[in-house]
């Protein structure tokens, strides 16, 4: 098979995946990025083997599922925001364990194990508050449901699960990445990185910008809870930070000598190397619709 037909297949398989269970339940969608984030994290912490580096593996993504549940429960209002103060001794935890494991180059594998916490575990952290808002002060679309985990946590508090934001940034992203991939294979003459990803170019760049903006325009007719300038200001937050991540991740893995995180996606390599524009342009919009509100 070759790798455009396996590569095509596999995002066909992510697009549904994806799709299905954020648009079939508040829970089906948590439950499914707390898969991917574990699997992401897992797949950051094991390449960095290759560079003799041992973060701390367990521990990081118990801490890492720990924030994944905390921002969840809080978004949905079942716990407060002050919680998160408990995370400081948590994560003390990842220094003083190395006073006991003998490790040669402590700090790097402290320094790794909290930079997995951080560029992996919340970004998919703040998808909650893109999809969980109050009913208060919001326009709520037809299609946002109720959700009914909160009234099992706490009787009598609101809050609805709007999907579309959320779906919309990942459609964003795809066909950022689909229209680099179409214009910049042909036609990338001029390199747009070539010290750290050889094959991106300045024409794949703008390939990505011209189906980003043609998304965005189709993203506000149907999605309406965002105006269609706000649809277009998310979309060029998605083609520059998502084309940073995945150079980002390029430089990551020149750094540690390999070629992929993963072999667990058939043509695209691990979740991290799939995800990795995802993980990065997340909190920069996630910053952009807080201002919103």
């Amino acid at each position: 098979m070759s790798t455009l037909i396996k590569r095509s297949a596999t995002g066909i398989f992510i697009v549904t995946i994806i799709v299905g269970a954020t648009a079939l339940s508040s829970l089906a969608f948590a439950v499914l990025f707390l898969i991917i984030m574990l699997a992401s994290l897992y797949e950051f912490y094991s390449m960095l083997i290759r560079a003799k580096i041992h973060p701390q593996k367990i521990y990081g993504m118990i801490l890492a599922a720990m924030l994944y549940i905390f921002s969840f429960l809080n978004a949905v209002g079942f716990v407060s925001l002050r919680f998160i103060l408990l995370f400081f001794p948590l994560i003390s935890v990842i220094f003083m364990a190395e006073l006991f494991l003998r490790e040669n180059r402590p700090f790097h594998n402290i320094a790794f194990t909290l930079l997995g916490f951080l560029y992996v575990a919340l970004p998919f952290s703040l998808f909650h508050y893109m999809v969980f808002h109050s009913s208060e002060g919001i326009t709520a679309s037809s299609e946002a449901d109720m959700d009914i985990v909160n009234f099992v946590f706490q009787p009598g508090f609101t809050v609805e699960y709007h999907f579309q934001v959320l779906l919309g940034f990942f459609f964003l992203n795809w066909l950022n990445d689909t229209g680099a991939y179409i214009v910049g294979v042909p036609f990338g003459k001029h390199k747009l990185f070539k010290r750290i990803s050889p094959k991106k170019s300045w024409e794949g760049f703008i390939g990505g910008v011209f189906f980003s903006i043609i998304t965005a325009i189709l993203l506000s007719r149907f999605f309406t809870v965002l105006q269609l300038q706000d649809w277009i200001v998310i979309a060029l937050i998605v083609v520059v930070f998502s084309t940073m991540g995945d150079l980002v991740e390029s430089m990551l893995k020149r750094y540690l000598g390999i070629k992929d995180s993963g072999k667990i996606l058939p043509g695209h390599g691990g979740m991290l190397d799939r995800f990795d524009g995802v993980i990065f342009s997340t909190p920069i919009v996630f910053a952009y619709l807080s201002m919103l509100s």
